[in-house]
């Protein structure tokens, strides 16, 4: 992702190779978006993700005063620990706890169980949980390093509730959400715990394999729920690679990329949600005559730039567009709910609103 103008995050990315991204899912100078460039099978929509979809109830949306919802709050702040659902369409079915310890040995070497006689949860009100040895995090103030740790809870009836027009309306990995979504009938709550110190493309790492690793374990489950991203991601869809760097595996549920239509224009608004839980910024594009595939891609690559190399663009600074132009970025509030500070790239020519 090349950086331009008010460059005073560019020494602090030289280590980059030269603000290079890498990768199929970074920016780089032999993978520039324009306007012919098709989303790669890598980074392709699935089933086309109807991003103009008449199914899609948030179609049209007014931009107005961003209301809170219930759940926002697991979306619009930086949180230590992180939370993901296992959803299953029948009763929860355990398996053996040897089972569970082998497949942990397995993915994170030694661990810790953090109970005397560890045992899988029986009940919403039950936890297991276990440390993860090879992976400690070293507490300043207590100059001792403890390791960090996953939880797992028992299962519970999962409450579809908390899932709004607006939420379903943007499951883009979800093909058929009419007869998916009534499916989640119950749920298990897995985290992190005291991770918050490692760096971040470990903790997060972590958790997209502690994610891999479920599914294994549990064949009944038919998919995730994401609430700091409100991503929905079936079984299915989470098991197949969608980023060339396998580092960026969390990203297929941590970041979820949404398109609104504005009502009454010819505008669009594309954000994403689930990066301010990780303490990056989200961002924002309002355009108009853009394809949205390409802003899409455009999206999730900058997406995974920030992801590696942290929160390093600064008001002012520009990036690459579709087109090779120089786009400005600026903290601005979101446009759309959950009300947070998003990281807006103006798109120039293509910029929609009174700019």
């Amino acid at each position: 992702m090349r950086l331009f103008g008010k460059e005073k995050a560019q020494n602090r990315m030289k280590s980059k190779n030269n603000e290079k991204v890498q990768n199929n899912e970074k920016l780089n100078n032999n993978e520039k978006l324009n306007n012919n460039e098709k989303l790669n099978n890598n980074e392709k929509l699935n089933n086309k993700e109807k991003l103009n979809n008449n199914e899609n109830a948030q179609g049209n949306v007014k931009i107005q005063g961003k209301e809170s919802q219930r759940g926002d709050i697991l979306v619009n702040k930086w949180h230590s620990v992180y939370t993901f659902h296992l959803l299953f369409e029948d009763t929860v079915k355990m398996p053996e706890l040897s089972v569970f310890l082998e497949a942990l040995r397995t993915r994170f070497g030694e661990i810790l169980p953090m109970s005397d006689t560890p045992h899988m949860p029986e009940s919403a009100s039950d936890m297991m949980g276990f440390g993860l040895m090879d992976h400690p995090v070293c507490f300043k103030d207590k100059k001792q390093e403890y390791p960090s740790q996953l939880l797992l809870f028992g299962a519970d009836a999962f409450e579809r509730g908390i899932w709004n027009e607006m939420i379903c309306s943007q499951f883009w990995t979800c093909q058929d959400k009419e007869h998916f979504l009534p499916r989640c009938r119950y749920a298990m709550m897995a985290s992190n715990m005291m991770a918050a110190g490692l760096p971040r493309m470990e903790e997060y790492g972590i958790l997209a394999e502690y994610a891999d690793m479920l599914l294994e374990v549990f064949p009944d489950c038919i998919g995730i729920y994401w609430p700091h991203s409100q991503c929905l991601t079936p079984r299915e869809y989470y098991q197949q690679p969608h980023w060339n760097n396998p580092q960026y595996h969390f990203l297929d549920g941590g970041l979820n990329v949404r398109f609104f239509n504005i009502q009454g224009t010819d505008e669009m608004l594309f954000d994403t949600l689930g990066f301010t839980a990780i303490g990056l910024p989200d961002l924002q594009v309002h355009c108009k005559n853009l394809e949205p595939n390409d802003v899409v891609h455009f999206l999730r690559n900058l997406g995974a730039y920030l992801y590696e190399c942290g929160d390093v663009i600064e008001d002012g600074n520009t990036v690459e567009g579709i087109h090779h132009e120089k786009w400005v970025c600026r903290r601005e509030d979101s446009m759309v709910g959950p009300g947070r500070m998003v990281l807006d790239v103006n798109p120039g020519e293509y910029a929609g609103g009174n700019r």
